[in-house]
């Protein structure tokens, strides 16, 4: 018996190679996209909907926008507001989906975010 793979197995193995080649170009153009420094946070928050409040953990903080994690269903463009206690509510938009994490744009005015956000972000240190 050979132990060579299959012609078959060569297939699979090409299809995933170039899936994750994909991925990979995509996360480079998505950094490339990036107008605002993210800082690395894990702040307790909360996503709040019409139909009611998610609590969420903020990962990385912009002021263009958040990765968030929570357990919820949201919808790619669906309007959202990001409450960080006792900081800002902010109004955004779920640009991307992920398993557990959300993407979110915020909507808000930019001076605004900047004023509100600016001073905390500078205080973080640098970006990451």
């Amino acid at each position: 018996m050979s132990n060579s793979p299959t012609k078959n197995e060569w297939s699979e193995t090409d299809a995933l190679w170039r899936v994750r080649m994909a991925a990979e170009q995509e996360a480079e153009a998505m950094m490339e996209r990036r107008a605002y420094e993210r800082r690395n946070v894990q702040w307790s928050a909360r996503i709040v909907l019409p139909e009611g409040a998610f609590a969420c953990t903020v990962y990385d903080l912009s002021l263009g926008g958040a990765r968030v994690r929570l357990v919820a269903q949201l919808q790619k463009n669906q309007r959202v507001r990001l409450d960080l206690e006792k900081i800002a509510t902010l109004n955004a938009e779920v640009v991307w989906l992920g398993i557990g994490m959300v993407g979110i744009r915020f909507t808000d005015d930019a001076a605004y975010i900047g004023r509100t956000l600016g001073p905390l972000l500078t205080q973080l240190g640098p970006a990451s």
